[in-house]
């Protein structure tokens, strides 16, 4: 083949690599520079992948579970009005079988909490230990005292942020209030056994643990719960896992999948950060 100089392309390709080099230092500089630009892009996009992850990751890490499961009104308003009865049936045999791998049930309302110096508003955590544990919740991150021993374990854990603003150290008494189903004040004097370190700052400032049980006793709950975790797999592809735990649990409840509600603020962060 030619064009219509007569040239044929392999003459026209060793003349072109020879005009490349009559300019060793141009063609040497250009190179390097498309090199450079190449690998600045690929390392940047990979930098921001790692960071995306890595907040999505922190994000599932300070409330294990891929999947969560509420009542359809919890998150608009997430009040002791808005909780659903423990998995049971279909949802209960879905729970405890391939794609999902460990499932636990919490109570999760707002709450005060008091020390003798100082009171601050708090998220009360009611779980147990051992299946938060089975979720993802590291027992290292407990860096003064102990974890939760069982759901009717009747010590507090805290932040060690929250435990600074308190003005109190472990082993000290507090006061937690919140509000029972019939709007009534229920409190209960708590003493602290253990202080645990997070990755996110507010995690440490706002969330409180203690057992399942005895929250559910405080606030009069009997055996509901405010919200159902699930983990399986990776968290990059909770397909399978959501929608057997979607089907399985029906009209009456709303499943959600954390991961991608984590991956959709991270991306709306972004934007509002590079795009104001």
């Amino acid at each position: 083949m030619s064009d219509r100089s007569g040239l044929s392309l392999a003459a026209m390709a060793r003349l072109s690599w020879r005009y490349l080099w009559r300019n060793y230092r141009r063609t040497s500089i250009m190179l390097l520079a498309i090199g450079v630009g190449v690998w600045a892009m690929i390392f940047m996009t990979a930098l921001m992948r790692g960071m995306v992850d890595q907040m999505i990751l922190d994000g599932i890490d300070a409330l294990p579970g891929l999947v969560q499961i509420h009542d359809p009104a919890f998150r608009d308003d997430p009040s002791i009005e808005n909780s659903i009865p423990p998995p049971g049936g279909p949802l209960l045999a879905t729970l405890e079988s391939p794609p999902a791998v460990a499932w636990t049930g919490r109570v999760k309302v707002p709450a005060m909490i008091s020390s003798e110096r100082n009171t601050r508003g708090v998220t009360l955590l009611g779980v147990d230990p051992a299946g938060e544990v089975a979720l993802g919740f590291d027992p290292s991150s407990i860096v003064e005292g102990r974890f939760l021993e069982g759901p009717a374990d009747r010590g507090l854990v805290v932040g060690r942020k929250l435990l600074e603003r308190l003005e109190t150290d472990p082993g000290k008494r507090v006061v937690v209030m919140s509000q029972d189903p019939d709007n009534n004040v229920a409190d209960r004097g708590f003493r602290i056994v253990g202080v645990f370190e997070a990755k996110l700052s507010a995690q440490e400032d706002r969330q409180v643990y203690a057992g399942l049980d005895t929250v559910q006793e405080l606030l009069s709950l009997g055996d509901r719960i405010s919200e159902i975790a699930v983990t399986g797999g990776d968290y990059r592809d909770v397909t399978a896992l959501y929608q057997s735990v979607r089907e399985a649990a029906g009209p009456e409840l709303a499943v959600e999948d954390l991961a991608l509600l984590l991956e959709r603020a991270v991306d709306r962060f972004g934007q509002a950060r590079c795009c104001p």
